[in-house]
């Protein structure tokens, strides 16, 4: 029989996606030891971002994973342009608040940042139908880095009690694009490609 190129999807928990602490030779490069080929596959290092994605979201889910991430991150970063609000840490209905029902609001927007382990996610909200945040492959430098990107996934499935999805960077999602690592709360499943 010949091998195939076609992509397995492979379901677990997510304590069973953890990733080992040893690696192959055949993983790594000078600056990155990923223990697994699929990582490889993952966090490729293309040049584009990865984006965390949460779909049919409403306000109460964004407002949700913020607080969770407040939480349940090494460390958490806000900017905004709204004087009213603390500089530093604004409550999060307060950001939503002004962000989409005030007109002072309109046309701008806000980051928020949440350091898990070494790697950074960001997210620059631009509507409330979809939660969506960034990272960098090359921040996913070991199995920890990896371990940080699955703590995350299952920390926003958890708060917006809707699955969560890995995919390459677009401006919009499409169905069609593939996930490449999903975490469904419903389940306690991570799965990956």
């Amino acid at each position: 029989m010949g091998e195939t190129n076609a992509r397995v999807r492979v379901e677990s928990t997510h304590e069973d996606v953890h990733v080992g602490e040893h690696c192959t030779r055949a993983h790594c490069t000078r600056a990155r030891c990923l223990p697994e080929p699929w990582m490889c596959d993952v966090f490729h290092l293309d040049g584009s971002l990865r984006d965390v994605r949460v779909l049919d979201t409403t306000r109460v889910e964004w407002i949700a994973v913020l607080e969770r991430l407040r939480a349940a991150a090494d460390e958490t970063e806000v900017e905004h342009p709204y004087p009213q609000l603390d500089p530093a840490h604004p409550a999060v209905t307060d950001l939503f608040r002004i962000w989409a029902d005030d007109p002072e609001g309109e046309g701008t927007t806000f980051s928020f940042r949440a350091r898990f382990g070494t790697v950074w996610f960001f997210a620059l909200p631009y509507d409330e139908e979809e939660i969506e945040f960034s990272v960098w492959p090359e921040d996913v430098l070991d199995g920890a880095g990896v371990d940080a990107v699955l703590r995350f996934l299952v920390e926003i499935a958890t708060a917006s009690r809707r699955r969560a999805l890995l995919t390459g960077e677009v401006v919009r999602y499409d169905p069609g694009l593939p996930t490449l690592i999903s975490h469904d709360p419903a389940t306690g499943l991570t799965s990956h490609i």
